[in-house]
């Protein structure tokens, strides 16, 4: 018999089986079967009141006072590199950096241009010396697989530090 005859006589055999019969028997058993169990119940957790707690430290210094706030001062390592705040910001410097994607370059003469795609579907031509990205990403290199760009990002002294990262092109 092949599979599809056989699919068929199986379920009308399952049907068959459940068909009404003498099934007394059956419920008396279910019907006595836990009869004198009674179920185990985990008493409920002990519930501690709440203490409550008076902060009476008023007479203590303010942790959170501008007095308190001490200017940094200038260390051996502290490179002298500030960003430029004052500087009229551009329409990729908006986007974080790992959000932005170099679709393909344009050259004429000498110059070139990467082509970026930002996440909100808009294109931009950005050339040498532009920036992008949240920490003042300036364009150092262009070729035809990636972008370079240096950006100034705080240490953990404070102190400003040049990164160096790439955008590869998206292919």
């Amino acid at each position: 018999m092949t599979r599809l005859a056989v699919l068929p006589l199986t379920l009308v055999l399952a049907i068959a089986g459940c068909s009404e019969g003498d099934i007394s028997d059956l419920r008396q058993f279910v019907k006595n079967a836990h009869k004198d169990r009674k179920p185990r119940i985990e008493p409920l957790p002990r519930i501690r009141p709440y203490e409550t707690y008076t902060y009476t430290a008023t007479n203590l210094t303010d942790p959170f006072s501008s007095g308190n706030l001490q200017r940094r001062k200038p260390t051996a390592e502290d490179s002298g590199l500030r960003p430029d705040v004052n500087r009229r910001k551009e329409p990729l410097e908006q986007f974080p950096l790992d959000s932005l994607r170099m679709v393909g370059t344009l050259a004429k003469g000498e110059a070139s241009w990467a082509v970026i795609r930002a996440p909100d579907g808009t294109v931009h031509r950005i050339g040498h010396g532009n920036y992008l990205g949240q920490n003042y990403g300036k364009v150092t290199l262009i070729s035809d697989e990636k972008l370079g760009v240096k950006e100034l990002v705080q240490g953990p002294n404070g102190n400003w530090v040049e990164r160096e990262t790439n955008i590869a092109i998206v292919r």
